[in-house]
C-alpha cells in the first residue's frame, strides 16, 4: 500500500536566508519539505562541492536521464523543467555523477509523449521523468520504462489510480492537489463569512479531465463544501478542455446565464483566469472584493495572473505550486533510487497559501515561482 506524504510549505515564517540555504544542502527525503527558493536556472547558484566529489571526470559515475515534458504552453511547465535540471545538476555534483541529460517536449500530444518516452528508452536513459498528459494512456509507457530496466519518476502529475504492477511509478513527486483546492475553498468561505456574505450557488471551473490533478482538486473542493456546511450548495461545472482559457470562456458564459445568482467560484487553475475574467465581465459580475456584485474566487496554482488578481482583490484565495520543491524531491529521489536507497513512493507538497489580505506580505518575504516566470 502506497504511503502518501503531504509536505506543507509554511507561508509566514520563511525567510530568504533560509530559502537560499535550501539550495546549498540536499533535502532529506523523510523530513519537512525544503522551502521554495524561487531561484531560476539563470540565477548565479553556488553549487560548491562538499569535498566528497571525485577530483576529475574520469572518476565520475556516468548516468543518462531524460525528461518527457507534457508541454511548454504554460509558465509553470517551464518552471518544472528548469528547476528539475538545476537540481539534477546539483545532486550530480554532490554525489559524483556525470549526467547525460535529454529533454523532449510532447507539445500537448499524447501520442508524441509516448513516442518521446520510447526515444528516451532507446537512448539508454536510466531515469525518465514524466509529467503525463493523460493519466491512463501513460500506463503503457510506465510499463515500457520498467521493462527496459529504467526508473520512472512521475513528476508534477500523477498516473491513474488504476495502475497495477509495472504500471506503478517508482516515485511520484507532485503538488498536494487535493489539499490545494480544499485549503483554498475553505479560506474563501471563511472570507465570505467575515464579509457577511452567504454563498448562494457556485461555479466550478473543472480542470483537464485527463489530468489527475484536476480530479484531485475536484475532490478537495467537494470536501471543503462538506466541511464548511455547504454540501447541498448548487454547483455548476464548467469544462476547460485541456487547460484552455478560451474553452473555459465558451463554457462559463452559458453557465452564468443559467445561474446568474452565483456569487462564488472555484477554478482548478488561475491559468484559466483570462477566460473566466472575460466571462464574468460579460455577465456584469467582474468586481473587486468590497464592491457590490463581487464574485468570490478561490484559485489554485498562483500563476503570474493569479498573483496580480490577488493583489487587486479580484481573486480572494490562492494556493501556489511549490515548483522548486518538486524538483528537489524528484532529483533527490532519482539519485537515491539509482543508489539503492529507499524513497517515499508518493511525495505530495502543498505550496504557499495566500489571500488578498496577505499577498503583499507574502511577496515581500517569500519568492514565488509565479514571479520568476512572468
Amino acid at each position: 500500500m502506497k504511503m502518501k506524504k503531504v509536505l506543507t510549505v509554511i507561508t509566514v515564517f520563511v525567510c530568504v536566508i533560509g530559502l537560499l540555504v535550501a539550495c546549498s544542502q540536499p533535502a532529506a527525503n523523510n523530513t519537512e519539505a525544503p522551502t521554495d527558493s524561487g531561484l531560476k536556472p539563470s540565477d548565479d547558484v553556488d553549487l560548491q562541492s562538499s569535498g566528497d566529489s571525485p577530483a576529475n571526470t574520469e572518476d565520475l559515475k556516468q548516468v543518462k536521464m531524460g525528461l518527457a515534458m507534457n508541454s511548454k504552453q504554460a509558465p509553470a511547465f517551464h518552471a518544472w523543467a528548469d528547476y528539475l535540471k538545476l537540481r539534477i545538476d546539483y545532486e550530480a555534483e554532490q554525489r559524483g555523477y556525470e549526467v547525460e541529460y535529454t529533454e523532449l517536449n510532447a507539445d500537448n500530444d499524447v501520442t508524441k509523449q509516448a513516442n518521446d518516452i520510447k526515444d528516451l528508452i532507446a537512448k539508454g536513459c536510466d531515469v525518465i521523468f514524466v509529467p503525463c498528459l493523460d493519466s491512463k494512456a501513460i500506463l503503457q509507457s510506465v510499463e515500457e520504462v520498467h521493462k527496459a530496466g529504467a526508473i520512472y519518476v512521475s513528476y508534477c502529475r500523477e498516473v491513474s489510480p488504476e495502475a497495477t504492477g509495472d504500471q506503478i511509478p517508482d516515485v511520484t513527486v507532485n503538488f498536494s492537489s487535493e489539499e490545494q483546492a480544499y485549503v483554498g475553498v475553505m479560506e474563501m468561505f471563511k472570507i465570505m463569512k467575515e464579509d457577511g456574505i452567504e454563498p448562494t450557488s457556485m461555479i466550478d471551473v473543472f480542470g483537464d479531465v485527463t489530468d489527475e490533478n484536476a480530479h484531485n482538486r475536484e475532490a478537495g473542493m467537494r470536501r471543503a463544501l462538506e466541511d464548511s456546511g455547504y454540501a447541498d450548495l448548487q454547483v455548476t461545472i464548467v469544462d476547460c478542455g485541456r487547460w484552455e482559457p478560451d474553452v473555459a470562456l465558451a463554457n462559463i458564459e452559458p453557465a452564468l446565464q443559467a445561474d446568474p445568482n452565483a456569487n462564488c467560484l472555484y477554478t482548478s487553475s488561475d491559468f484559466l483566469m483570462p477566460g473566466i475574467q472575460t466571462g464574468l465581465e460579460n455577465a456584469g459580475k467582474w468586481e473587486p472584493r468590497g464592491s457590490e456584485g463581487h464574485v468570490y474566487i478561490a484559485a489554485s496554482d498562483m500563476f503570474p495572473i493569479g498573483i496580480d488578481l490577488l493583489g487587486t482583490r479580484y481573486i480572494d484565495t490562492g494556493v501556489d505550486q511549490g515548483c522548486y520543491n518538486f524538483a528537489v524531491g524528484a532529483a533527490q529521489s532519482a539519485f537515491d533510487l539509482l543508489e539503492g536507497k529507499p524513497v517515499e513512493k508518493v511525495q505530495l507538497i502543498l505550496g504557499t497559501v495566500a489571500t488578498n489580505d496577505n499577498i503583499a506580505e507574502i511577496l515581500a518575504t517569500i519568492p514565488l515561482w509565479g514571479n520568476d516566470y512572468r
